[in-house]
């Protein structure tokens, strides 16, 4: 048993505890801790090998270490309890840190105190090392250490997803001024982490003035992370942010998945699972936020209900941590709703009584989803209904079913599936099909209920109702730009808890040569079943008729495999009794050695090759990148700078352009009165209008536009007076490339900068 802390009442920990022998705790506790110097190695070297600063390295380790693990660890003690061992107690601590960061951050950028919110978790710090009866927050009380073996196969785990992260996705996106195009969303986070630095509220970076409507909590934790480092918010979020996270990710799925189960290996295998998803993602650093802020929510519900006795300190954070995955995606909070709506309707079919406990838990859930949707999360707007919508994102949609309509629109139906023609609707039906296989391993969780002792009991049945939220969200909800693809990503954490639980059972009572027997043939089968189901290259103009036969080949392949396993599995069953109860954890293992094989062929081409990020949309030439950067070292942060640079592409700006062109606000970090407006509520609104996708919709804000092209166009001491008077506007990016400069802009304001195609003015003193 786990002593709680602040006088609770002794809860059990994640687990049951792990017997020692007896005997000096010096060798395990030396081999429990080498195994986590490999991840350590791996991510402060890779580092160095993509150029970053060692002092950096260093520095946001210390700051990670300090001023996140360990204040969180604390916390989390106090007002939970210790989880008997270090390593879990590290992962959880480091969310219940990021939380109480988020709280600091917001009180102290508030208060224009950004510089010393250092002193947030040096408060906790000292207070936990004065006050008595919290000193004991800093030692485990009842140890109950996990097998080395878990340290091992964690570590390793950790060690392959930082080295593919570093090497892949750090290495292929460079931060400014060394990168030569940059993928649209990565300007973009970064303009908000700047915004965050300076306001709270925070205001649209794009739209100065205008509130930041957008789920950007992720960005917050970057902002507190640049504001106590002093390390520049591009490098922060470029290189530092991520490896971190990385780690937290497979330590929060592997403590969830030990929860459930109750095993400890467990948490190993479900680290397995987790590792080919790339859960740690620099594209959407948001998405990796509420991973682990959602599945740490979700330990502390499943605590609160049914595998503790819902300690005070449970519910809260709990909550508190609802809430900060809600803020960070709106595909999370939605999971753990219908997770706990499925359990507290089981826990009423076999009690006949109203679960009250599991009904104020969706409650509260209930609320802080309308709270989020309502302050934070933005980017749902232009959303809506129709099944199968995801399909529309498949490259070969348009070519099979002919259908040219814009994602985001239409009715409740595919417009294909209504349509009429046979070819397009077999086609859509046979993609159907390849998403599931596909996304097969967020399918065998669902056998938790078909097993006797998974099926009594109600923690099955939330990870269950996860799992068919998430794929309800999937295949109904219509997004413009296919963000019911993140129900599938945000499930992740439950889809391998449920997967490794079912392993867990199926295993109990076996001997470890069976074991390793049924692992190492799934292992194998796994291999099979991906060199087997390679799809074959079809000729360029193949008819529709041929594109569909070609993808329904792929799948028949894949079901005729399937159905030689099931019955070479029922034979096998049929000789060795012993192999009885099996059969879904050979199906897990498979899936699982499957997605393995494709992580280790897609990381060994990736490796192989030059994958630096190049795109002729995001192209950023060193003149514009230098002008932005002095523009960021020469101005104050809440400065308002007039610029043209709303069109995505390098080239000349125009009517209808992709309006995702975020330099100023994101490369230079000022707010500006006009630029990139398509990831604003206002403009998904109105996707589908006159036939364009909401990035090419003109801009929700024609004023601003136009008074912005006035001064770079057609400039006048009355208009350059408008800007400074109406938008507090005080600088001017002209950059000749998107459009023509008024040389009157000499006479009216005072050039500050000049290189190659950009000028920068300065409209005067304030």
């Amino acid at each position: 048993m786990i002593t709680a802390q602040s006088g609770a009442t002794a809860i059990p920990p994640l687990g049951p505890p792990v017997v020692t022998r007896p005997g000096s705790p010096g060798p395990a506790i030396v081999g429990r801790l080498v195994p986590w110097l490999f991840p350590v190695v791996a991510g402060i070297g890779g580092l160095l090998v993509i150029d970053v600063p060692l002092a950096a390295v260093l520095t946001y380790s210390v700051y990670f270490g300090c001023c996140v693990v360990l204040p969180g660890v604390l916390l989390l003690r106090a007002a939970w309890r210790s989880n008997g061992n270090w390593a879990e107690d590290v992962g959880l601590g480091a969310v219940v840190g990021m939380a109480y960061q988020l709280l600091g951050w917001a009180i102290f950028t508030a208060l224009g105190l950004q510089s010393w919110l250092v002193v947030w978790p040096l408060l906790v710090l000292a207070v936990f090392a004065v006050l008595p009866r919290l000193r004991q927050c800093w030692r485990i009380a009842a140890p109950a250490p996990l097998p080395v073996a878990w340290s091992w196969g964690l570590a390793i785990c950790a060690t392959l997803l930082v080295a593919l992260v570093t090497f892949t996705s750090l290495s292929d996106h460079k931060p400014p001024p060394d990168g030569t195009s940059y993928y649209q969303d990565l300007l973009f986070h970064l303009s908000m982490v700047n915004e965050l630095m300076r306001s709270v509220p925070p205001q649209l970076p794009q739209v100065a003035g205008e509130p930041l409507d957008y789920h950007w909590f992720a960005n917050a934790d970057m902002a507190g992370a640049a504001d106590i480092t002093r390390l520049s918010p591009a490098l922060v979020y470029f290189r530092l942010w991520l490896l971190p996270q990385a780690i937290v990710v497979l330590l929060v799925c592997a403590s969830l998945a030990r929860q459930v189960s109750k095993v400890w290996w467990t948490g190993v295998l479900a680290a397995l699972i987790v590792l080919p998803t790339r859960s740690a993602s620099l594209l959407s650093p948001s998405m990796t936020f509420s991973l682990v802020t959602g599945t740490a929510a979700a330990i502390f519900l499943v605590d609160a209900l049914f595998r503790g006795r819902g300690g005070r300190g449970a519910w809260v954070l709990a909550a508190a941590l609802a809430v900060i995955a809600g803020g960070s995606k709106p595909s999370t909070l939605p999971l753990l709703i219908g997770g706990v709506g499925l359990a507290a309707l089981f826990v009423l079919i076999r009690d006949r009584k109203l679960p009250w406990r599991s009904i104020s838990a969706g409650l509260i859930l209930m609320l802080v989803m309308l709270g989020t949707l309502r302050f934070v999360a933005g980017s749902t707007s232009g959303s809506g209904f129709q099944f199968l919508a995801i399909a529309r994102f498949r490259a070969d949609y348009r070519g099979i079913t002919g259908d040219l309509s814009l994602p985001g629109t239409g009715g409740w139906l595919l417009p294909s599936l209504t349509s009429g023609d046979s070819t397009a609707i077999a086609g859509v039906a046979v993609m159907l099909g390849l998403i599931l296989v596909s996304s097969a391993g967020l399918l065998t969780g669902f056998g938790l209920v078909l097993v006797r002792s998974t099926t009594r009991d109600p923690v099955a049945w939330l990870l269950v109702g996860a799992l068919t939220g998430a794929w309800a969200g999937m295949l109904l909800v219509n997004h413009p730009s296919g963000g019911q693809q993140y129900f599938l990503r945000s499930v992740v954490p439950f889809g391998a808890a449920a997967a490794a639980w079912l392993v867990a059972v199926a295993f109990e009572g076996r001997c470890r040569r069976t074991m390793v027997l049924v692992s190492v043939s799934a292992l194998v089968l796994g291999v099979v079943f991906y060199e087997v189901t390679q799809p074959a290259a079809l000729r360029s103009g193949a008819s529709r008729e041929a594109q569909v036969e070609a993808l329904a080949r792929l799948l028949l392949v894949t079901a005729v495999l399937t159905a030689l396993l099931v019955s070479g599995w029922l034979l096998t069953r049929r000789r060795w009794v012993g192999l009885r109860g099996l059969g879904l954890a050979v199906l897990v293992l498979v899936v699982t050695a499957l997605s393995l094989v494709d992580l280790a062929r897609s990381s060994y081409v990736a490796l192989r090759t030059d994958g630096e990020y190049r795109a002729a949309s995001g192209l950023v030439h060193p003149d514009e990148q230098a002008a932005a950067l002095w523009l960021e070292a020469h101005s104050a942060p809440s400065d308002v700078v007039v610029t043209g640079s709303w069109c995505l592409s390098a080239g000349p700006r125009t009517p209808g352009c992709d309006a995702r062109g975020y330099l100023v606000s994101g490369m230079a970090g000022r707010r500006t009165v006009m630029e990139g407006w398509a990831y604003t509520q206002q403009a998904l609104a109105t996707n589908g209008a006159d036939g364009k996708m909401y990035r090419d919709q003109p801009s929700p804000w024609p004023d601003r536009v136009q008074l912005s092209l006035q001064v770079l166009t057609a400039p006048t001491a009355e208009v350059l007076e408008q800007v400074r008077r109406q938008y507090g506007a005080r600088w001017i990016y002209a950059d000749r490339r998107d459009g023509p400069v008024s040389a009157k802009l000499d006479e009216l304001a005072v050039l500050r900068y000049q290189d190659g195609e950009v000028k920068i003015y300065e409209l005067g003193a304030r």
